[in-house]
């Protein structure tokens, strides 16, 4: 499932919201605090497996992201032997549905600094 944040239509005043407010991303002991918008609007930062609200703010701040989310178009690509599939992970949020055991699935990560 692809989604490409810019196009969820927040207004100027809710980007303001996402970039200014803290959230907490936890990853182990590597945790750390961030905003869900990146400064300038590099990116948008949204995974609900490990963001933590630290306030009420936080909390309204990623509702809303889920509420954009669940009423947004989603592509959806169904995988084939050889696929590979290249994603600007700045720009589009990204998600799949389980994959069945044994499948053979691999991810690769390469990071292009243009």
């Amino acid at each position: 499932m692809l989604l490409d944040w810019q196009t969820l239509g927040f207004s100027r005043q809710e980007l303001d919201v996402l970039e200014y407010t803290a959230v907490l991303v936890r990853a182990g002991r590597r945790s750390f605090y961030s905003t869900i918008l990146a400064p300038g609007g590099a990116f948008l930062r949204y995974d609900p497996g490990c963001l933590e609200a630290m306030d009420e703010r936080g909390g309204k701040a990623l509702a809303l992201v889920e509420d954009r989310i669940a009423g947004a178009p989603c592509e959806t690509h169904h995988w084939r032997q050889g696929d590979i599939l290249i994603i600007d992970n700045w720009r589009v949020l990204h998600g799949r549905s389980p994959s069945d055991q044994g499948s053979g699935r691999r991810l690769a990560r390469i990071l292009i600094d243009a």
